[in-house]
């Protein structure tokens, strides 16, 4: 048995009925097969806008930290992280061969 659906009554402008009838038809659907997939595809650009609305801010919260770091030493912090990497590795490597104490 298919998912249990639930009614609701909504008003809809001439027009948005009217792209639903044609749709419906040009697809060989219902308008409420149709209505629920276009709810459906604008629920998820809502939630796609939503995590992207997330994202934006948490940049401009790192943004403001990165700002408030420079601010407070003077000068852009400078990391080398590939060769943080090769030393953080190298050092690794010595420790298993037994030469790193």
């Amino acid at each position: 048995m298919g998912t249990k659906l639930k009614r609701i009554q909504m008003l809809l402008e001439p027009d948005q009925h009217r792209a639903l009838m044609e749709v419906a038809e040009q697809q060989g659907k219902s308008v409420s097969e149709v209505t629920r997939a276009a709810i459906d595809l604008g629920l998820s650009v809502m939630e796609r806008d939503k995590i992207f609305a997330q994202r934006g801010e948490a940049l401009k919260r790192a943004e403001a930290l990165r700002q408030a770091m420079r601010d407070r030493r003077g000068h852009p912090i400078s990391i080398d992280v590939a060769d943080d990497i090769r030393k953080m590795r190298q050092a690794r490597d010595e420790h298993l061969l037994g030469r790193g104490h």
